[in-house]
């Protein structure tokens, strides 16, 4: 008998073709944005790559015999490992990326399918648009774990639809669950509530060993943290979220710090979205059907994020939720009886596609431009002419493939600095770090750091200078310093022979009374 939603594959094929059209039309943009270089339009998937690095030479961390858990995931180091140390590792952020989005569209198809959208019109937009308007294509072009989580929630989405439909746990389900939580501990929220979607139907015993499985595997990557003397949380989640300019004050201030942040327009379209949930659950019909539970699983992992998750910068962060609430609204939006339902979370998507698209357009495809003219030109000075050991606050590019220590102020791959610079910063504090370090040379956002915290005999030898725009650097200029009364002679020398290669869009200016 012919299956009235059409051929199972024909929407997850629409929408994983249609992803990877795009995806490799904003790669081309940016490559050629790039002046014909290939770069990521973030500097991070290199610090994980480094972290690669150590944990075949049995450490953890950037740098020999000094643990730090820099990489918000405890899975996407390890999916580094291949080719650690060469050339070729620096692609496998672009493969995996690939993996991601195509595994993440090819579920949007097929949630669409299971929901019984089948070949008609209204399927076959939501399965091209759908990767394009939630920004499937864009988080890809980042670099990051942020693709594979993305399919990871689906996954978790659609295992769930098929529980609810025929009673059985099947494979999507159980994947899910345990590497949503493994490629980001956000994904901790929707992995329990589906597996207390699994004992609220009757299946306990189930139900408990899939929590078990979203649960322990993280449980576990804590244990494994705390035996190396670092805390169970990775320091970079811990640098990022302890903000100093958030509310701090019990609950009434964190409610009011998190209230207040819901202004922005990415948490306007995701409350778009749990509004829709909650129109829903007001639907006889669907109230009474098996998707309200997977309203109540969706809606409580999303709002979970939005009480403690974070947005933006490059919209990454909060796009695994946002898609799997689309998912789970249009699987239940479509009734029995009415199409009409539909409309809500239509418009929800409509939001997300004025949103996430036209901001990929006008800033993506120069921010790897912006991160090959800056940060990887710091990685070259670094490992090409300095070679020494040398204190930065942005990472990556010179952390990875660098024999040589690396000093990180901002924190992610150094606890002790990111304690000083959060637990009222001692003036000073950094010059004291550089020495214990032996490190003479520094390049930072000067601007990131107070006046007071750098010592009076920092010498000042000049700025490189970044003219990309569009980019999501944390400064467009980066200040050289000797961190001490050193022979500045060879330093200049050596930043005189590296600037001379600089490419288009990167300058080089000495600073005052400083001549190369």
């Amino acid at each position: 008998m012919t299956d009235p939603r059409g051929h199972p594959t024909l929407l997850p094929g629409l929408a994983a073709l249609v992803a990877l059209g795009a995806f490799l039309a904003l790669q081309a943009a940016s490559v050629v944005a790039a002046g014909g270089a290939f770069e990521y339009p973030l500097d991070d998937p290199y610090i994980h790559m480094a972290i690669a690095e150590q944990m075949r030479a049995g450490g953890y961390g950037v740098n020999p015999g000094e643990y730090a858990a820099a990489a918000s995931s405890p899975l996407f180091p390890i999916l580094m490992l291949p080719f650690a140390g060469e050339a070729a590792q620096r692609y496998l952020p672009l493969f995996w990326n690939v993996v991601g989005l195509l595994a993440a569209a090819w579920l949007w198809g097929r949630i669409l399918w299971q929901a019984g959208y089948g070949t008609g019109p209204i399927g076959l937009v939501l399965a091209a648009a759908g990767p394009l308007a939630l920004h499937m294509v864009g988080v890809a072009h980042t670099g990051m774990e942020h693709a594979l989580h993305v399919a990871a929630g689906l996954a978790i989405v659609s295992g769930l639809i098929g529980f609810l439909d025929t009673g059985r746990i099947g494979w999507l389900l159980v994947l899910g669950i345990l590497f949503s939580p493994l490629l980001r501990f956000e994904g901790l929220a929707l992995a329990i509530l589906a597996a207390a979607a699994v004992m609220l139907r009757g299946r306990m015993g189930q139900g408990i060993r899939l929590f078990v499985l979203a649960v322990a595997p993280v449980a576990a990557f804590g244990v494994f943290l705390t035996s190396l003397g670092l805390d169970p949380v990775p320091s970079s989640v811990s640098a990022k979220l302890a903000l100093p300019d958030e509310p701090s004050n019990g609950v009434t201030g964190f409610l009011a710090g998190r209230l207040a942040s819901f202004s922005g327009v990415q948490q306007t379209i995701m409350l778009a979205f749990l509004a829709v949930i909650a129109i829903l659950l007001l639907v006889p019909e669907i109230r009474r059907s098996n998707r309200a539970l997977l309203l109540l699983a969706v809606g409580g992992a999303g709002v979970a994020h939005m009480l403690f998750g974070r947005f933006g910068w490059m919209d990454r962060y909060e796009i695994y939720a946002l898609v799997f609430l689309a998912a789970g609204t249009f699987a239940a939006a479509l009734t029995r009886d009415s199409r009409r339902y539909v409309l809500l979370p239509l418009v929800a998507l409509v939001l997300a596609g004025l949103h996430y698209p036209p901001r990929v357009i006008r800033l993506y495809i120069t921010s790897a431009d912006a991160v090959h003219v800056q940060q990887a030109q710091m990685g070259r000075f670094a490992k090409d002419y300095l070679q020494e050991p040398v204190a930065v606050n942005d990472l990556g590019h010179v952390a990875w493939a660098n024999p040589n220590y690396v000093l990180d102020l901002w924190g992610l791959a150094s606890h002790e600095a990111r304690r000083l610079r959060l637990e009222a910063p001692a003036p000073g504090w950094v010059d004291a770090l550089a020495d214990a370090q032996g490190v003479r040379f520094a390049m930072i956002y000067a601007h990131w750091f107070p006046a007071e915290v750098l010592a009076e005999d920092w010498v000042l030898l000049g700025r490189l200078k970044t003219s990309s725009t569009g980019s999501f650097l944390g400064g467009y200029e980066v200040s050289f310093f000797l961190t001490g009364d050193y022979d500045p002679v060879p330093y200049v020398a050596k930043i005189a022979e590296w600037q001379k290669n600089l490419p288009r869009n990167a300058a080089w200016e000495f600073a005052d009374g400083v001549s190369g």
